[in-house]
Formats: structure tokens, C-alpha cells, sequence
């Protein structure tokens, strides 16, 4: 996206190290001051400091309340090993898969919290060919596309699920997808379904651990604690922003 302002973006870091980097103005048409931005730590420091500012200028991908609305049967058949999936009564397909690798939390999350609660009326561990993919900037300004897991219906709500490991919930780009997701679901709030469906969306995250501690609860015992969940990573996220 910036690759055809490369001359503008040395402009700017030539202003920048020449007159705030180090509080004072230097002049680096001397050879030796030049050299010190070779040492490693300045020069990443520099790129850090410039790329977060860039960033923040470019703002986050907006949503608009407009867009093509798509059924779960619109898939009417998924692709699936037996021995990576469970039998459901919840879902709209007869059996649901959980990843290979690390996928026993997807699954114990559909057996002993979704399949259980009766607040779940209807729920759908997302493929690929269903499409439903949110915008996103990663850390460097990329735009890429979040695949949730899950889409889980209650009564009053729809709800998009991710689970996640622990060793991941300090990434950046759990934080970045969890705040597109949150803004995304707020926008899609605002539409009337033209199907019959509750009209409110919510994002929402659970770790693995978080998971373990209170699995004996219910979905709608989950949703208050996935919800600060994700509003502290959120939050820790935009403060690493700040200046």
C-alpha cells in the first residue's frame, strides 16, 4: 500500500534522525556521524518508532453496514477426516472437524460448552468455503483477512468465537484480530437481518486456560469473562501504540 511513497517515508526519517532522534539537530554529511545509525539498535529502534506512527495515521480498516448476507447451507457439504471430528445435534452438519494439531480445546469447547448449554440454540465451526473473513491491518499495515472458528447463536445474540492457546495470547496478532473483530461485529449490529436472526453480533475470546478453569459453566456463563478478556488484550495492544 506504501510502496509508492518510499521517497516520501526517507524524507520523513531523514527529518527525524537529523533532528530528534537524539534532541538536537546533527549533521550527517558528516562521515562521522553517520555511522552511528549502523549500530543495530538505533536503526531498529528508528524503524519501530516510524513504522508505529505510520500506522496509527492510516487509522484501522473501516467497516460499512453493507455487504452480501450468506447462510451456513449455502455450504451444504463439508470435507472432513472422522478421526479430527465429533457428531453434533447443534449444527446444521452432522459431524463438525477440530484441528489436527492442537486441536482438543476446539473440541472439548464444542462437546462440554456448546453441545451442553441451553442457552446455545445453533453453532458452526467456520470452514474456509463459508467465506466470512474480516479485513484486517496486521502489524506492519499488510491487509489480511480473519478467518474466525466459531459462529454461535443464542437467543438474543450472534456470537464469533475464537479459541486460542495460551502460548499465543501475548502475539500481536491475536490483539490486532480481536479489535478488527470487536469493530466489525459492532458495525454488523447496526443491519437488519434480512433472514430471521437475532440482529446483535459480538466478538469474543476464550483461552485455553481460561477454558480449563471454568468449564463446568455454561456459554452464557463464558461470554462476561471472554468479554474482559478481550478488552484487557485489546487495551494492552493500544497502549503499546502510544508514544
Amino acid at each position: 500500500m506504501l510502496s509508492g511513497h518510499m521517497a516520501e517515508i526517507a524524507g520523513v526519517i531523514d527529518r527525524y534522525v537529523s533532528n530528534y532522534l537524539f534532541g538536537k539537530p546533527i549533521d550527517f554529511n558528516d562521515p562521522k556521524n553517520y555511522q552511528v545509525l549502523n549500530y543495530s539498535i538505533i536503526f531498529d529502534y528508528v524503524v519501530e518508532r516510524i513504522r508505529t506512527r505510520i500506522l496509527r495515521m492510516m487509522g484501522d480498516v473501516q467497516y460499512e453496514r453493507t455487504g452480501t448476507w450468506r447462510k451456513l447451507s449455502d455450504v451444504s457439504r463439508l470435507m472432513l477426516r472422522l478421526s479430527y471430528s465429533l457428531e453434533t445435534w447443534k449444527c446444521i452438519y452432522p459431524r463438525q472437524a477440530y484441528s489436527a494439531v492442537g486441536g482438543g480445546f476446539e473440541r472439548n469447547f464444542m462437546t462440554d460448552i456448546v453441545e451442553r448449554s441451553a442457552d446455545v440454540l445453533a453453532f458452526a465451526k467456520l470452514d474456509k468455503r463459508h467465506t466470512l473473513k474480516i479485513p484486517y491491518r496486521d502489524e506492519h499495515g499488510i491487509l489480511r483477512e480473519y478467518e474466525v472458528d466459531f459462529l454461535i447463536k443464542t437467543k438474543d445474540s450472534i456470537y464469533l468465537v475464537e479459541t486460542k492457546g495460551d502460548r499465543d495470547m501475548e502475539k500481536a496478532t491475536v490483539a490486532i484480530k480481536a479489535r478488527a473483530a470487536k469493530r466489525w461485529c459492532e458495525t454488523a449490529s447496526g443491519v437488519n437481518p434480512p433472514i430471521e436472526q437475532p440482529e446483535r453480533w459480538e466478538y469474543l475470546i476464550i483461552s485455553e486456560s481460561l477454558f480449563k478453569q471454568n468449564r463446568q459453566l455454561s456459554f452464557e456463563a463464558f461470554i462476561p469473562i471472554c468479554r474482559s478478556l478481550r478488552d484487557h488484550i485489546i487495551k494492552n495492544y493500544e497502549n503499546s501504540l502510544k508514544p
